[in-house]
């Protein structure tokens, strides 16, 4: 799927997280294309690497979006969703991520320089459709609310 046809259907996905998150206090939803002229570090990398702003996510208060969020990126067939975090943050996130996303895989992506834990399935990665995306995103969302972990002092925080 290229950026152009992803656009509608992932922003659907966007759409459908957001109205879920839009009375939480907890949890955002975040749209990539908003942040392509943000001046942090993440984002500079990004743009120098060449990375796609089509995407969508779940950014937590209290946190940098950057550092952690969950990452909902279109596919060919439709999407993947996951949480995702920075080296930076490893040896803190890492112990809860599977609890985050139970069965999950792991992978470095080296062009965003994050960690993604992918919910997966039988056959590896899940591919979903545009409500299983924005379910499974909820999902995750809920399970990184629940443990707590958002509540970091002196964090930056991007608030598209």
């Amino acid at each position: 799927m290229s950026d152009n046809e992803a656009g509608g259907g992932l922003r659907a996905v966007y759409d459908g997280v957001r109205a879920v998150l839009a009375d939480s206090a907890g949890a955002r939803a975040v749209w990539g294309p908003n942040l392509i002229g943000d001046p942090s570090f993440a984002a500079v990398a990004l743009r120098a690497a060449g990375a796609s702003w089509y995407w969508a996510a779940v950014g937590f208060a209290g946190r940098s979006f950057w550092d952690v969020h969950v990452g909902i990126l279109p596919l060919l067939a439709g999407y993947s969703v996951g949480l995702h975090w920075t080296p930076a943050v490893d040896h803190e996130v890492r112990p809860w991520a599977q609890i985050a996303v139970p069965g999950g895989t792991l992978q470095f992506a080296a062009g965003a320089g994050e960690y993604q834990l992918l919910s997966s399935d039988s056959a590896g990665v899940a591919i979903h459709s545009t409500q299983s995306a924005v379910d499974v995103a909820l999902s995750i969302s809920w399970r990184v609310l629940s443990l707590e972990i958002t509540d970091q002092p002196g964090t930056a925080d991007v608030c598209p």
